[in-house]
């Protein structure tokens, strides 16, 4: 049951419209204040829409009258803090891509670093973007439009995670769209092409192009494919971890079959079926892959990651 402080100050609120609102310079979203055990608050509603302003101001009024206002924890809430949180709660526990969430949330707590998430805006992000399209990188190149929008797309997801666990109202990245006109950096490759390829890569390389091209398979997939999960009578792949966390079962050429039993020798269930060899797993190809592109040319190879 509300008590009559509690209707009075939302009746205050409601009558008083949008005076809690106000604009600043420089900046294109609304923001409010209100007093909070005595003392007056200013902050960021997170959108430039009006209407959406006033709902987060009369919830937050709302939200102080019940004595439910929790403004310490959103006030301390670092960028940073809160990329670790969504690596942890989010990419850890329901994505195959954590990896590469974890290379993404440090290039941008590079730039965001102990910055409020309540402070953020829409206006921040896109300073954020036009900073981002301007960067260099180690091998002297600009970062590409697909680069930017995949930074940009993480960051949609983790502001939605964090309005959902109730640490901002609003989502900044919302309203930020992505870059359009991204290069297309991939091309279907013929079959001479495709043999030309096998035929210059190293030996340990050999089977797992085969394997990629026979199959369909990540690369993520086929380095930590283990002997357990194939299937020579019945002829299939099992694949327990894919991309979307879903596991399926991928059938094997003739062909294949005959590349991949030589490997099979000496090896055990748990043995990754593509290793080096003192058995240990092979972690990156890119070394491999340039060295047999150098043997061989044929322009540009799509790699499905």
């Amino acid at each position: 049951m509300l008590t009559n402080g509690t209707i009075k100050a939302l009746k205050e609120g409601v009558e008083g419209g949008a005076r809690g609102l106000f604009k600043r310079k420089n900046s294109e979203c609304w923001h409010m204040c209100f007093f909070l055990e005595g003392r007056k608050v200013r902050k960021s509603t997170g959108t430039s829409n009006k209407r959406v302003a006033l709902k987060i101001y009369d919830t937050a009024r709302f939200r102080i009258a019940q004595g439910t206002y929790d403004e310490k924890t959103k006030r301390d809430m670092t960028f940073i803090e809160l990329v670790e949180q969504f690596l942890e709660k989010h990419s850890l526990v329901e994505k195959a891509s954590y990896k590469r969430d974890k290379v993404i949330g440090t290039a941008l707590k590079a730039y965001f670093g102990k910055k409020a998430i309540c402070g953020i805006t829409s206006l921040d992000i896109k300073e954020w973007r036009k900073w981002r399209m301007a960067h260099i990188t180690r091998t002297g190149n600009r970062i590409t439009k697909a680069t930017v929008n995949r930074e940009l797309a993480f960051m949609k997801t983790m502001f939605n995670l964090a309005v959902e666990w109730g640490w901002i109202t609003v989502n900044p990245a919302q309203s930020v769209k992505l870059l359009r006109g991204e290069a297309k950096r991939f091309r279907i490759l013929n079959r001479e092409e495709i043999n030309g390829l096998i035929d210059a890569a190293t030996d340990y390389l050999k089977p797992i192009l085969i394997a990629a091209i026979s199959t369909g398979m990540r690369k993520s997939e086929l380095l930590v494919l283990k002997w357990g999960n194939v299937d020579f009578t019945r002829g299939f792949i099992r694949i327990e971890y894919s991309k979307n966390t879903e596991s399926r079962n991928v059938p094997m050429s003739d062909h294949l079959k005959q590349v991949l039993l030589p490997l099979r020798k000496g090896r055990g269930v748990d043995d990754f079926v593509f290793s080096r060899e003192d058995g240990s797993q092979i972690l990156c190809l890119k070394e491999a892959f340039n060295a047999s592109r150098s043997c061989w040319t044929f322009g540009k190879v799509a790699q499905r990651h």
